[in-house]
């Protein structure tokens, strides 16, 4: 797709790759991105209401917090909880808030597989390049037994908790050239997140990794240091990467999720109601996959752009 011109490439495996592409646009009916939520009415102080700081490393303009961080806010009025949240890498990044999670020194956390694969080995391989077909099936997947032994061995030997595990999108390449068969990939440097599986997943496709932390990426595609990034369209549009790439390719390379975490301290602190208050938010229809899951299902009947074929 030219960034520009809107004239796009994907992978031949499945014109619901593009279908998934409007998907992690996010035009996520269902968690009202269309329509934000109300931050004058969302979240207001409530002195008696325990504060929970949560970060991420999205701009707050990203679906993370506009969608899932609004919704949370709002499903947690009155229950005694309230969220203070702090966006775009402000208490660290990645990596530095699953540390002060796991110690105690931060609340919550948004975090994808990658990273609590540094804790937990088996979580990393959501992450995996091309391991689901489609949004419905990383769902199954992440909500089944296996993952639910996976989280609870996580939670023991590091205690960093899952919470829920919220649609992210689904990746694809951002460059200055079109991306069509996998040769194409050939001497490109493609910024990734600084996480083994990442690092492998793109040297897999035959592209040269380059780990680099997210706000440091469109300076480095500016100024040329990197060829090319990978990640959901959301953050491309929200990151402004389109001002300085010229194509985005449908590679559509990785369905994946974000987990939002507490630790140990924090979760066992708190009383049974709110955490009971806490975990029914987290399972709010808002904030669950089938959210997206019905998304993907209206934007790919609305979609209208144009197949070439990845290979």
């Amino acid at each position: 797709m030219k960034l520009e011109n809107s004239t796009p490439t994907s992978r031949r495996r499945s014109t619901a790759a593009i279908g998934l592409a409007a998907c992690a646009a996010l035009l996520l009916s269902g968690c009202n991105v269309g329509t934000p939520v109300d931050r004058d009415e969302v979240g207001q102080a409530d002195t008696d209401a325990k504060t929970l700081r949560l970060a991420h490393v999205y701009e707050a303009g990203h679906p993370v917090e506009e969608c899932g961080v609004a919704a949370l806010k709002e499903e947690l009025e009155g229950s005694g909880i309230q969220i203070e949240s702090f966006p775009a890498a402000q208490l660290g990044n990645e990596s530095e808030s699953l540390e002060q999670v796991a110690s105690g020194a931060l609340d919550m956390a948004i975090a994808g597989p990658s990273f609590l694969g540094v804790w937990e080995e088996d979580a990393a391989v959501l992450d995996g390049a091309y391991l689901f077909e489609d949004v419905d099936h990383f769902e199954e997947t992440v909500e089944g037994e296996s993952m639910a032994t996976v989280f609870d061995n996580l939670y023991e030997s590091s205690d960093i908790r899952v919470l829920s595990s919220w649609y992210y999108g689904t990746r694809h390449v951002t460059a200055n050239t079109e991306i069509s068969e996998s040769a194409d990939f050939n001497g490109l440097k493609i910024r990734t997140p600084n996480a083994p599986l990442y690092l492998e997943n793109i040297a897999a496709m035959g592209g040269t990794a380059t780990p680099m932390a997210l706000d440091e990426v469109y300076l480095a595609l500016q100024q040329g240091v990197i060829d090319a990034q990978e990640n959901p369209i959301p953050t491309i549009s929200t990151a402004k990467f389109n001002e300085v790439q010229d194509y985005i390719n449908l590679t559509g390379h990785m369905i994946q999720g974000v987990m939002i975490t507490t630790g140990r301290t924090v979760y066992e602190g708190l009383t049974d109601d709110e955490r009971e208050a806490l975990e029914g938010a987290m399972l709010s229809p808002p904030m669950t996959l089938a959210c997206a899951s019905r998304s993907r299902k209206r934007a790919s009947s609305t979609n209208g752009a144009r197949a070439t074929g990845f290979r």
